[in-house]
């Protein structure tokens, strides 16, 4: 289907209008590398600030000399020891040289707010990262990249803990996300279809549990939808496939950049997120911008989507005979004369316009309504860029606004809801014990004493159970201890979906691998025996 253009008229971008949308600069590594000295790293990532017109910045860890040891130290040989429970986490957090870090870093250049970040969790489901992260435990708290750990009962990647004799656990990323957002801060989705071999082994990187996350909540806080190329076609496909399921799925750019690199100097274009900001930005005023999906990714262009008046992020009512005016106002990256293409793009990804090449204005068109939910997504590519090229990483410039939802009177996503059966059995440890079920964000749904017999109810799939008896207590999630969904998850984490896509190579995976219909089947229903 292709669209009318009714107007487009070519002018030069209005500073004002350029200026009122930031450089917030996502997913970064302060030391990671090694390569330069930490006082040197410090200035070399604020002169890198300044270069690129850097408004706000996550700094992800390692941050500073002192966390970073206590990092290699419990991550490392100190492993047993610290998830053992027998120290406590807020003693080697290391505050004072993190958040002075932080400091220092907006003492040197006071144009840019560093703020503090973490990618994390950082295990086998996939990486987050944080707008408005909360400092609530270590960096390494909720990771385990390269070694096996524990998130349900019966799980066969397993590593005993020496001290306890018991397997490595972490916190379910459900209830770390439940806990971050209890603070005000949004998750996204790291890097969502990474993946490498190392010696004939599978190494993922993939957001395998973002499908959970998403039928569950009946959104996303984010997804990286710009990262590693200006242009990840992987990305892009997997962000039109989530947003057809109706749900809102703000889109951003990462960067995964270490600034101890020798090179950093080197950097000629960013991925960057350009948000709607006052000035001088806070932290907050980032949260709202992103959460609000107020901001298109870029690595330079400048890209603005309006909807019936209303931008980016909105979402506007839709229906069948309706007609909804569209406004793209796009300019080229600094240096360029042009943009190669602009691009509307609505369900499925299809194209439903294109100009171009485009010296830089605004292009005006008519979208039809309809009674299904859909949304419209503005892209726009670098003058010697073709976003047909197989190789992505020829592209040196794109921009992605993020979607303007266009949604049916009285339609809005529900979080999905599971059947679920919970079976006491008589011998049970937690007889006359006690059974709290919470939703995600802790608040209690029912309590009780726990008795032989079944208990039947109909609850929220990011659901938690917590039983306690004697001195004991156990928490658990019901998606965790559901084997029909774990089937799922392992499809992406342990590389399964190359046996159906034997043509998928690494940093691709395609859409249809992430199984959102059978991720909602399996949170239909469940059943557990304690």
């Amino acid at each position: 289907m292709s669209v009318p253009i009714t107007r487009i008229t070519a002018h030069p971008p209005d500073p004002a209008t350029v200026a009122r949308w930031t450089s917030v600069v996502t997913h970064t590594h302060n030391l990671r590398s090694g390569q330069v000295p930490f006082p040197d790293a410090k200035r070399q990532l604020v002169d890198w600030c300044s270069r690129h017109g850097v408004g706000a910045l996550g700094v992800g860890s390692p941050w500073e000399p002192v966390s970073a040891a206590s990092y290699q130290r419990y991550e490392g040989p100190d492993r047993d020891l610290y998830y053992s429970g027998r120290i406590d986490p807020t003693t080697v957090m290391d505050r004072e040289a993190v958040e002075g870090l932080i400091a220092d870093l907006n003492r040197a250049r006071p144009q840019t707010l560093f703020y503090l970040d973490n990618e994390t969790p950082k295990a086998r489901h996939g990486h987050l990262w944080w707008f408005g992260w909360h400092y609530d435990a270590p960096a390494w708290h909720d990771y385990s990249q390269d070694r096996p750990i524990s998130y349900h009962d019966d799980d066969p990647e397993r590593e005993l803990n020496a001290l306890t004799g018991e397997p490595h656990r972490r916190r379910a990323y459900l209830d770390v996300v439940a806990a971050q957002r209890a603070r005000g801060a949004l998750a996204v989705w790291a890097h969502p279809t990474s993946w490498w071999t190392h010696q004939d082994a599978f190494v993922t990187n993939i957001a395998a549990e973002l499908p959970l996350h998403l039928v569950a909540d009946g959104r996303l806080d984010g997804l990286a939808v710009m990262g590693y190329d200006a242009f990840h076609r992987h990305y892009q496909e997997l962000w039109w496939s989530l947003l057809d399921t109706g749900a809102v799925v703000p889109g951003f750019a990462e960067t995964d950049s270490c600034f101890d690199r020798a090179n950093l100097a080197n950097d000629e274009v960013v991925l960057t997120n350009r948000l709607a900001l006052d000035a001088p930005p806070t932290l907050a005023a980032i949260v709202a911008a992103a959460r609000a999906g107020r901001g298109f990714a870029t690595s330079g262009p400048f890209l603005h989507l309006v909807v019936d008046g209303a931008e980016m992020g909105a979402v506007v009512e839709s229906a069948r005979g309706s007609t909804h005016r569209v406004r793209i106002t796009a300019h080229p990256a600094p240096g360029e004369r042009a943009l190669g293409r602009v691009d509307l793009i609505g369900r499925g990804g299809a194209v439903l316009a294109s100009v171009g090449p485009f010296a830089g204005g605004t292009i005006e068109l008519m979208v039809d309504g309809g009674d299904e939910p859909a949304w419209l997504v503005a892209r726009a590519v670098g003058e010697r860029d073709d976003p047909q090229t197989p190789n992505q990483k020829e592209i040196r410039h794109c921009a992605l606004t993020n979607p303007v939802y266009l949604r049916p009177r009285g339609v809005t996503p529900a979080p999905a809801m599971t059947d679920y059966r919970l079976d006491v059995r008589g011998d049970s440890p937690w007889l006359g014990g006690t059974l709290t079920i919470e939703d995600a964000a802790g608040t209690v749904l029912e309590s009780g004493v726990v008795v032989a017999g079944a208990v039947l109810r109909r609850l929220p799939a990011s659901a938690r159970i917590t039983l306690g008896t004697c001195g004991r207590r156990r928490t658990f999630s019901l998606a965790m201890e559901n084997p029909a969904l774990q089937a799922r998850l392992r499809y992406l984490w342990g590389g399964g979906f190359r046996r159906d896509f034997p043509d998928a190579t690494p940093g691709a995976v395609p859409a249809a691998a992430f199984q959102l219909d059978g991720v909602r089947a399996a949170l239909a229903t469940a059943r557990y025996a304690i």
